[in-house]
């Protein structure tokens, strides 16, 4: 290899680093995030940060030589980033995925990869004489197969660690509010991140096949590398750009519930007899007002007593008898003869893309799909 890679884009290596150190400090400083997971993560972006730089010292044009004039040393240091930032993400995500956030002993087996690799580079590198390092990292001979293969190990285990931590997210969500906002970005974060990490397995081992083999035309490899860059590049500024939009980049827990006043029962009995009995759901334009009115209960009483006893907002309340009232409708024999729009008028709903929506939500199957089930498995309409 007797070319520089990334030449003409060390700008992009330092952007990634100043956003990365930008991150850290906006964490820092915010001090309403002051958790153990909060930790974790500074240690991560900081570990992207040197990474950049890492990158930047070994492939960039003016950098490496910079670094070269003060002391080869230098080269292999901030290496070891690429073995540590894929431990503390997972290590975050489990932290704000469970109950108990602390970290234990055992968890001190995921540096030894990282450990193994500090003993292969000080072999293979920190013990060769001085000038034998100069010349190593002057003409590029150090990049033979022990080093990619190396590098292929650490980008296997960074990818293997984000799979990790991205199932631990997809099981944690189910446990979240979808309205949190940590629940809503943080798996497409993620799996955008092990799209990059992928990217990154397939670099390394076209660098590996070529230390073995030759590749006729080697700028593909250039090319996916500085691919991998800007996609870095837009994520972590996609990051920044959440940050800055008020999303919650760590959960501290879950908000806690505040003490509730207790519910008036004899509201609720009103509500279940309006819906049960009245049926005042089939009215397509029952509104929260309306059916206070109804119901002679003023609107702010009513609308807390639908939501600390059911724990719904009021729409999800009425949508609720609505969507059983079709189920029947639609499992009745008697009504086979009615078409599905008819049905969800009846039941009470005004949009049909709603209806079709919440239906398939709720029983995992279309309006059509249940009533021809029903058909076959004789359905029982009560």
């Amino acid at each position: 290899m007797d070319k520089t890679l990334f030449n003409l884009h060390d700008l992009t290596l330092l952007v990634i680093a100043f956003e990365c150190l930008a991150i850290v400090a906006y964490l820092a400083l915010n001090k309403s995030w002051k958790n153990n997971a909060i930790y974790l993560l500074l240690g991560f972006f900081v570990l992207h940060a040197f990474i950049s730089i890492h990158e930047l010292v070994l492939w960039g044009r003016t950098f490496r030589y910079w670094v070269l004039e003060i002391s080869p040393n230098l080269f292999f240091v901030l290496n070891i980033s690429y073995w540590l930032d894929g431990p503390l993400l997972y290590l975050f995500i489990r932290s704000i995925a469970q109950t108990d956030p602390k970290l234990k002993k055992t968890d001190a087996f995921h540096l030894l990869p990282a450990a193994l690799f500090c003993g292969f580079i000080y072999v293979h590198f920190y013990t060769l004489e001085y000038s034998e390092k100069v010349r190593l990292i002057s003409d590029y001979s150090f990049a033979d197969f022990q080093y990619v293969g190396m590098d292929l190990l650490a980008k296997l285990g960074r990818l293997a660690y984000l799979l990790m931590s991205l199932r631990l997210v997809l099981q944690y969500r189910k446990t979240m509010p979808e309205s949190y906002s940590l629940a809503l970005w943080l798996p497409k974060v993620l799996l955008a991140y092990g799209v990059i990490l992928a990217w990154e397995v397939l670099l390394s081992g076209l660098k590996v096949y070529h230390s073995l083999f030759g590749l006729a035309h080697y700028g593909l490899v250039e090319f996916i590398g500085l691919m991998d860059y800007y996609a870095l590049f837009v994520l972590i500024s996609s990051v920044i750009f959440l940050c800055a939009s008020g999303f919650s980049v760590v959960a501290n827990q879950p908000p806690r519930p505040t003490k509730k006043e207790p519910v008036n029962l004899d509201f609720v009995k009103q509500l279940e007899q309006a819906m049960k009995q009245d049926k005042l759901f089939l009215n397509q334009y029952l509104s929260l007002e309306r059916l206070a009115e109804k119901l002679n209960i003023p609107v702010k009483d009513l609308s807390l007593t639908i939501n600390r006893h059911y724990n719904v907002n009021f729409y999800e309340f009425i949508n609720s008898y609505r969507i059983e009232e079709a189920r029947r409708l639609l499992a009745d024999p008697t009504q086979s003869h009615r078409s599905i729009t008819d049905i969800f008028y009846d039941a009470g709903f005004n949009s049909k893309s709603v209806y079709n929506t919440l239906f398939k939500k709720t029983f995992d199957r279309t309006p059509s799909q249940y009533r021809k089930q029903c058909e076959i498995n004789h359905c029982a309409a009560s």
